[in-house]
């Protein structure tokens, strides 16, 4: 008989022992449950309040394209893209169409637009330092900021392209190309 009274208080032991993991692991659930909960109201307020402002604000994208050329250079594929916080412009790409660049040593582009003063868009520069000559054709670079400021609506008939050169000789050349653009979107309500 002792031996049935030592088994039957070990599993009491036994039995209290899991009774109190079981209680401890219920009580933890119980937490868990409450954190989860308290994330998902918070996201979903989170989430209402970014929706209902973006649907009272309207936003606006305008995509612009521009190309041009003259006798001796020819810019294409150029984009201009406005969305109301971002500004973006892609110079595209410039190709020589002389012989007159196959010595050239130092070159700058610049994209700006002609108005009452230069406001300038986009400039890029390359300075070869080993005496060789420079491949100016290519692409002419991209910026993103802040780049035109409230000038937007000049940009129909107001932007244009230089290119200045200087040669193995020293002498200087510069080739202006007015840029014709062409406004592929209107304003877009998200």
């Amino acid at each position: 008989m002792p031996e049935t009274a030592g088994r039957k208080a070990a599993q009491v032991r036994l039995k209290g022992t899991i009774n109190r993991k079981f209680d401890g692991m219920v009580i933890l659930m119980k937490k868990i449950r409450a954190v989860m909960l308290s994330l998902l109201a918070c996201t979903v307020l989170l989430a209402g309040c970014n929706t209902s402002s973006e649907s009272n604000e309207e936003q606006s994208l305008k995509v612009y394209s521009f190309s041009g050329e003259n006798e001796y250079i020819s810019v294409s594929n150029g984009v201009i893209i406005l969305d109301g916080k971002d500004e973006i412009c892609y110079g595209g790409d410039l190709k020589v169409m002389s012989d007159d660049f196959s010595d050239i040593t130092t070159y700058s582009t610049t994209i700006y637009i002609n108005g009452s003063e230069k406001e300038i868009l986009l400039s890029n520069g390359v300075d070869d330092q080993t005496g060789g000559t420079i491949d100016v054709s290519g692409n002419i670079g991209k910026i993103s900021g802040d780049i035109l400021g409230d000038s937007d609506d000049k940009l129909t008939d107001n932007l244009w392209f230089e290119l200045k050169t200087t040669n193995l000789s020293g002498e200087e050349n510069t080739y202006q190309v007015q840029l014709e653009t062409t406004e592929i979107t209107k304003e877009v309500k998200k």
